[in-house]
Formats: structure tokens, sequence, C-alpha cells
């Protein structure tokens, strides 16, 4: 049969042990009834399972073991009327007890209000100073560093940024990471050290076509499907202008540092 699951966070796991049936997966965020663009990464292990895209006449094909697709690509697509459903069916009949392990993450960014279509250059224009000031409060990683390399991820559809941290200046608790202890972690692009060489890995769309710059940035991220996705990179010169005069009007969400 199929079983429904509703879910209602801007992100998530789920995890299907021993696949049977299907499961139908509705995708809102909240109870806004805003429209977004979805995400989804299945696990590196992904076995006994497809995922389908509910359409309106039919389900389209959104991850198979037999697709010929690398299994980290990220998958993404549009809700429709504020919500969107995927179909995850059983791709074995079998009867025996071989564990088989269904795992995926999803992440919903909200579309603009008004109908607004998703804009793909929209991850790629520069943060103004109130998008800053925001995604300063709101990332997971906020650290002042200079670009070493950039690396084109084709099959994974992003680009990959290697990042000399020269000052940590916030991030979340969920890395499990203080501030003035950088730990390495080989499962993830967290902060990582070498002989007190701290470094990051960001993704950055691959269609944004990152180029290298010169010079010290503040490099803003979120952590999305597991890894570190960049939001705002500005100057750290212009960064410093932007804490000074917004910390002058005192408009900001939290304490802006440089």
């Amino acid at each position: 049969g199929v079983t429904p699951v509703y879910l209602r966070c801007s992100q998530g796991h789920l995890e299907w042990v021993y696949p049977r049936g299907a499961l139908r997966v509705l995708l809102r965020l909240g109870a806004s009834g805003r429209d977004f663009r979805g995400c989804v990464k299945v696990g590196s292990n992904f076995g006994g399972a497809r995922i389908f895209l509910e359409g309106s006449r039919s389900l389209v094909p959104l991850f198979s073991a037999e697709d010929g697709a690398p299994v980290q690509l990220v998958r993404c697509f549009l809700s429709r009327g504020g919500q969107a459903a995927l179909y995850v069916e059983a791709a074995t009949s079998k009867t025996d007890f071989t564990k088989e392990v269904a795992t995926l993450t999803y992440d919903l960014t909200a579309l603009p209000r008004g109908g607004a279509a998703y804009d793909p250059t929209e991850e790629c224009r520069p943060c103004t100073k109130e998008e800053m000031a925001h995604a300063f409060c709101t990332s997971d990683l906020v650290t002042r560093g200079i670009i070493r390399s950039i690396e084109n991820r084709d099959e994974l559809d992003a680009a990959q940024l290697t990042v000399k941290v020269t000052k940590l200046l916030r991030q979340s608790t969920e890395d499990n990471m203080a501030p003035t202890s950088l730990s390495l972690d080989g499962e993830s692009n967290n902060v990582v050290t070498d002989n007190s060489d701290g470094q990051v890995l960001l993704n950055v769309a691959l269609h944004c076509g990152a180029r290298h710059g010169t010079g010290e940035f503040v490099f803003m991220a979120r952590r999305k499907l597991g890894d570190l996705a960049l939001s705002c990179a500005p100057r750290l010169e212009d960064w410093v202008n932007v804490v000074r005069k917004i910390n002058k009007e005192g408009t900001a969400h939290c304490v802006l540092k440089s």
C-alpha cells in the first residue's frame, strides 16, 4: 500500500528501512502556503526504492539507482499551490529480509511572494547590505577568509570553493565545533584543520560561474543538504562599512562583527 507522510519543516531527513510498497511524502512550508523550490539528496548507500515527483497528470522520475546520474547529485523541483508530493516507491518485491535503507535529505526555499517564478540568477547576484546583515545573523557559518581554489564539480552541478579561514566570526552549534578550536570532520565540508591552517569548503551553484578573487572576504553560508552553501561573500572592507552603518542605525537583529 501507499503510506502518507506529511512534512512541514523547511529542512529534514527521511529514512525508510526495508522499503515495501510506497510512501507519498507531502512537503509544505509550515502553514504559510508559500510556494517553494525544493531540493533532495539521497544517502550514499540509498537502496531499495525509486523517487518520483508527483505531477499534474503523471509521476516524474526524480531518482533511480539506474538513471546514470551521480548518487550525490542534488535534484530540485518547484512546488505547485504551496505543496509538492514525492512518491517514494519500493524498487523490489523481495520477500526475504535483506536490509535495504532508502534515506534522503530535503531542503525547501521559499519563492518570492506575489507569484514570482524561480529565477536561478538570484543565487548569483551580490547581496544588499540588508541581506548581508540578515545572512550574518542567520547563517550556520560566518568567517573571514581568503579563496585558495575553486573547483567546478560538474557531476554535482556545483562549484566548490576552498577558503583559508583567517577569523571565525559565527558558527552554529550543529557543527559541534567551538570557534576557538576548529575540529577535523572528514564526513562533510565542515571547517577542517591542517597543521592549524583551518580551511572550509563552500558550495556555489555551478551556473553562477564563481571566479577567484584576491584579498580577504567575509563568507556567510548555511547548511543545505549536508553541505555549506554560500549565501553572501562581501569583501572585508565593504563588510566593515556595512557593520559600522547598520550598528549605528540599530536595525540589525544581532550584534554584527567584523
